[in-house]
């Protein structure tokens, strides 16, 4: 791994972008952990699980490198604090997905036929929308060589008001699923409601935090 010192003295988010090509690798498991899911194929949902957390732990290590890099940085084009604001709602999305999938390995969970579709499309849905805030990410350079204005500003602005739009969307799907759950009453197993009670809210806190990448972006745009 490159010292992240040395990203640091090329640009002030190349290690940024270091860190969240971790957390979308993270992302990328989400569909074949779900889709082993489907199949009750239990062991590669452990496999694939074990692949998130490994993804996780790098993602961290490279975190802490950058926390401790920062203070030696002398010249910094965005507010520390706002920076550091950012390194960890990247980082929150990772650690949500590894969440999620410890949760699918406490128990050979059964997907009632009620949820499954609306299921799919929200997995499907998050994954897009954590994507868009990784590829925010990746536009930074561009944005601090316009100085934050101009052109790359505006399609930021558009950007992050469009994580805003898919948040939202997201908290609609989860809560239909829930209705959906809910209404199963003796029908599933009260272990497995508050399971999978548990795992929608994760899959939830994944658009939460990819949200919160474009709000902070909005913040080194308006400073």
């Amino acid at each position: 791994m490159r010292s992240i010192m040395s990203m640091f003295s090329k640009s002030p988010f190349r290690p940024l972008v270091s860190h969240i090509e971790k957390v979308r690798a993270c992302v990328g498991q989400m569909k074949p952990l779900f889709g082993a899911l489907e199949g009750h194929d239990y062991q590669a949902v452990m496999e694939i699980s074990e692949v998130i957390i490994k993804f996780e732990h790098e993602a961290d290590m490279i975190k802490d490198q950058i926390r401790q890099s920062l203070g030696q940085s002398v010249f910094f084009a965005v507010d520390k604090r706002d920076f550091m604001q950012l390194l960890s709602a990247q980082d929150d999305i990772a650690d949500s997905v590894e969440d999620l999938s410890v949760l699918l390995r406490i128990k050979n969970l059964e997907t009632p036929d009620v949820i499954r579709e609306p299921l799919e499309d929200l997995v499907d849905h998050i994954i897009k929308t954590a994507n868009q805030a990784c590829d925010l990410i990746c536009e930074l350079d561009t944005l601090l060589e316009a100085s934050f204005g101009g052109a790359e500003a505006e399609k930021v602005e558009k950007a992050a008001s469009d994580l805003g739009t898919a948040e939202w969307h997201a908290d609609r799907k989860q809560f239909l699923i829930a209705q959906k759950l809910f209404s199963l009453d003796d029908q599933i197993k009260p272990a497995d409601l508050m399971l999978w009670n548990e795992v929608i809210k994760n899959l939830g806190s994944v658009a939460d935090e990819s949200e919160k990448v474009g709000k902070i972006l909005r913040l080194f745009i308006s400073n």
